[in-house]
């Protein structure tokens, strides 16, 4: 978010958006047409899909917005009621919920996670005794996390997790280093159920369950699911898209976080992200009436516990930057704070955010990749707002869009050093390798397989290959062999794997 949009992209032909609709709390639609201007011309600058946008006071729901289709083929108009993978916009999810029981008294944001659950174990023995139920959901653990586990989590259940937690590097003491981390924060989710006594193998659905009954039903967020693939529970679902290296629009196949759903697994309607920002507004209680946590314990959870001076170019009027219990909070020149938290899963974005001084909150969902355009919208959305209601960060909202413009555009640029696979050369790699990967030849194009994870490859001129679509288009991937003969391929970012089973 502090960067805008980080790295590619040119354009593909525009993908048109569908139907729009307002629900004002009495003011003229016209209110809003400079709004909806300004996104759905963003929508079409960045070559999305599937959107849809929401704002809401307390008191209302003000505007809502649709656009593009949830899916191409058959090409079907997003509606408010479009289930959506949300990702780690499961993380305020999840710690409303558990702030919930924190106020009954089930446990408290202080108190060892060993004193709450015995079975708790972490890397060292010291942090098994001293780290804090806080700590679990506040990304200030000291334990870190290999990027690779996001690619395996979709097979894994919750105890699977949950035990792997021991075996996680520890890369500093609590409290010093920010280190963004699934895992721990699923086991945060989980905890409220396992300090209750549930069993460590009935974990996964009974959290499912928490949820439901603790927080989706109660808040109003009639369609919201913990589920790991849409389509076993809604007629009106998205499907996930991204480009390829030709600027194309492709299919994605849907991926989970699994067994760290507290972290990842949401899945919900515009509708339903409104409630819930809306809950936020309301201090917990939601529309219904019916009080899911205690204003004192969800602002407990919004005040960052890590937090730095905003970075030089950030935005002259962004002044600070934190991550408290599940939410990130931006502090602006006038003293304005924004709570919010995004999320993207192999074809999805989606972005929550309020700003509790002004009784004003967002959100955005998308069927498109993070990268390279997904995540420009809502930076788009939020800074519009920012910038028409309160005059912060003017101009930003135009940027937001020109970066994923250049992302795509350097995406696509990618294709120019690549070059036909050399089918004699790419031969004795094909087959399995550690850790689930596999290397394929299908309808004649080289794919990397890992879970439900489909890569295809390009040659790159220089030798190895990239990825040319999916979740993760123009990473590098290199094919060796070692001095004792065996085969290795190097996903960039990720990592190095073994071939354990050649083809014939």
């Amino acid at each position: 978010m502090l960067k805008g949009a980080a790295a590619a992209g040119l354009v593909a032909a525009a993908v048109p958006y569908g139907a729009s609709s307002a629900a004002a709390d009495g003011a003229p639609a016209g209110d809003w047409a400079a709004f909806d201007q300004s996104v759905r011309s963003a929508f079409d600058r960045l070559q999305l899909v599937g959107a849809a946008v929401a704002v809401v006071s307390r008191a209302a729901v003000l505007h809502t917005t649709t656009l593009g289709s949830r899916q191409l083929s058959p090409r079907r108009p997003v509606t408010p009621d479009t289930a959506f993978v949300v990702a780690s916009v499961s993380k305020p999810l999840t710690a409303t919920m558990v702030a919930g029981y924190v106020d009954e008294g089930r446990l408290s944001w202080d108190q060892p996670v060993v004193d709450a659950w015995s079975g708790f174990r972490a890397p060292t023995d010291e942090l098994t005794r001293t780290l804090k139920v806080r700590d679990l959901l506040n990304m200030w653990s000291g334990i870190g996390r290999d990027a690779a586990k996001d690619l395996h989590v979709s097979d894994m259940s919750a105890a699977d997790v949950v035990r792997g937690l021991v075996n996680y590097p520890v890369l500093g003491p609590p409290h010093q280093t920010y280190l963004y981390n699934n895992d721990v924060y699923a086991l945060g989710g989980y905890l409220p159920l396992l300090a209750g006594g549930v069993p460590l193998a009935d974990v996964g659905p009974a959290y499912h369950q928490a949820m439901h009954d603790r927080l989706f039903g109660p808040a109003w967020m009639r369609s919201a699911r913990m589920v790991t693939d849409p389509r076993t529970a809604y007629d009106d679902y998205a499907t996930g898209y991204g480009f390829d290296l030709r600027g194309r629009v492709t299919e994605i196949p849907f991926a989970s976080d699994g067994g760290a759903a507290p972290a990842g697994a949401a899945v919900a309607s515009i509708n339903d992200l409104a409630a819930f920002v809306r809950l936020q507004l309301r201090g917990g209680l939601s529309t219904t009436g019916a009080r899911v946590a205690s204003a004192a314990n969800l602002a407990d959870c919004w005040t960052p516990e890590w937090h730095e001076t905003a970075a030089p170019g950030a935005g002259g009027d962004l002044r600070g930057v934190g991550y408290g219990l599940g939410f990130s909070r931006f502090d602006y020149r006038d003293g304005t704070q924004l709570v919010w938290h995004n999320g993207t899963l192999d074809g999805f974005t989606a972005y929550v955010g309020f700003l509790p001084q002004h009784d004003l909150g967002v959100a955005v969902v998308t069927n498109m990749n993070l990268y390279p355009t997904g995540e420009s919208l809502q930076l788009h959305v939020i800074s519009l707002l920012l910038e028409q209601r309160l005059g912060l960060v003017p101009g930003a909202a135009e940027k937001a869009v020109a970066a994923g413009e250049a992302q795509l555009a350097a995406l696509t640029a990618l294709r120019s050093d690549t070059v036909a696979v050399d089918v004699k050369a790419v031969h004795p790699f094909l087959g399995f390798y550690e850790n689930g990967y596999r290397l394929v030849r299908e309808q004649g194009t080289l794919q990397l397989l890992v879970g439900p994870r489909r890569w295809p490859l390009a040659a790159r001129r220089d030798g190895g290959y990239l990825t040319s679509e999916g979740g993760a288009p123009g990473t590098k991937v290199m094919l060796t062999t070692t001095a004792d003969g065996r085969r290795r391929m190097e996903i960039d970012g990720f990592e190095t794997v073994t071939q354990v089973i050649g083809l014939p």
